[in-house]
């Protein structure tokens, strides 16, 4: 019991300053890991002509993956995150238009992908 103890008080500092070098490595470490979120939102529209009115956008809701650092990762509110259709050059019918996302990078985070790119809208006149 004796010879237990002596090894495990014997450089007690040395032992104890070795852990807390370690956490403070996996701690620094994970906290710079980058990591991704993939959620779907709905997409809206920009710049609606006046003289159409929207039927449908298939599919309503695309996929969005976002990638940044972990901690600032988690304070990244999704809702800000904006993916809309420009609706300037639409016409009568079935239109296929590309899907953008505002913003696309910020210190947070950078968009990876968006599925589909390009969805179909479909209008009719007024």
């Amino acid at each position: 019991m004796e010879k237990i103890k002596k090894i495990v008080l014997n450089n007690i500092h040395l032992k104890i300053l070795s852990l807390l070098v370690a956490f403070l490595l996996w701690l620094n470490i994970t906290s710079t890991q980058k990591t991704q979120i993939e959620f779907m939102t709905e997409v809206k529209i920009k710049n609606q002509p006046k003289n159409l009115i929207i039927q449908k956008i298939e599919p309503s809701k695309v996929s969005i993956k976002i990638e940044g650092i972990r901690s600032k990762l988690n304070r990244v509110n999704i809702s800000d995150i904006e993916v809309y259709i420009d609706g300037k050059k639409l016409k009568k019918g079935k239109n296929l238009v590309k899907v953008h996302v505002s913003p696309r990078f910020t210190e947070s985070f950078t968009v990876i992908s968006v599925k589909p790119e390009k969805v179909y809208v479909y209008t009719i006149s007024k």
